[in-house]
Formats: C-alpha cells, sequence, structure tokens
C-alpha cells in the first residue's frame, strides 16, 4: 500500500460532535413567533425579524387568518453554527395544518427570525 503521508487527512470517519441541548430561551422564543404568526400581529412580527427577513416573515403572516389556529407544535430543530432551524405546524379546529420552517439567531442576546418559508401544501423532503 503507498504511503498516505500524514494519517491525520486520510479520508475515513470523522469524529462526531457532542450533543447539545436547545437552550430554554430559544424553545420560548419560537412558541412566540408560533403564537404572533397565529394571531396576525405583525408590528410585533417584524420586530422580532431582521431586515433581511421583514419581507419573507411579513408574507407567511399575511397568508393566515388571524384567530384561526389556536395551537401549535414543534416538530423538529436543528442546530447550524449559532442559528437553529425550527420547523413547527399550527392548529385550528376548522382549518387544515399550517407548517411552517424558520431560522432563528441571536443578535444582541435577542433572539430574532433571520428567514422563514411556508412549507404547507407542497409535497417535499420538508413538509413530512
Amino acid at each position: 500500500m503507498p504511503d498516505l503521508g500524514e494519517r491525520a487527512n486520510v479520508m475515513g470517519p470523522q469524529p462526531r460532535a457532542a450533543r447539545t441541548s436547545v437552550p430554554p430561551d430559544l424553545l420560548e422564543a419560537a412558541g412566540q413567533v408560533l403564537d404572533l404568526l397565529a394571531a396576525g400581529d405583525l408590528n410585533t412580527l417584524t420586530k422580532l425579524a431582521t431586515p433581511a427577513a421583514a419581507g419573507e416573515l411579513d408574507q407567511l403572516a399575511r397568508s393566515i387568518k388571524p384567530g384561526l389556529y389556536s395551537r401549535h407544535q414543534l416538530i423538529a430543530t436543528a442546530r447550524v453554527n449559532y442559528h437553529y432551524y425550527v420547523k413547527a405546524r399550527l392548529f385550528g379546529e376548522r382549518a387544515e395544518p399550517f407548517t411552517v420552517q424558520y431560522r432563528l439567531g441571536q443578535i444582541d442576546g435577542r433572539w430574532m427570525v433571520w428567514e422563514a418559508m411556508d412549507l404547507s401544501g407542497g409535497k417535499t423532503a420538508w413538509t413530512r
């Protein structure tokens, strides 16, 4: 077998990073965003969004009729560097479930929405 040089550079199984728990304040912020979406409170929602995400979040909120959804469920969270992706579903008694995914990151110790997208009504790998 040829000499591969530095053995640390050889392709193969890589060590996995240690598991981290989701910060409780992130879960609280995620729930607050869902409550504001369900209530249709656009003013407060835009205060929780970065300027780049304000348009996406505004469009998402306008697609939901205020008061139609009464509860929410977090489906999944994923961490990428210092940002968390949250996939959640809103439920109402007389409405089809509404699935949403958004990315939260901190600015000055406060969780802000960096991007948001509607996953309802489509058939993709993200809508399960």
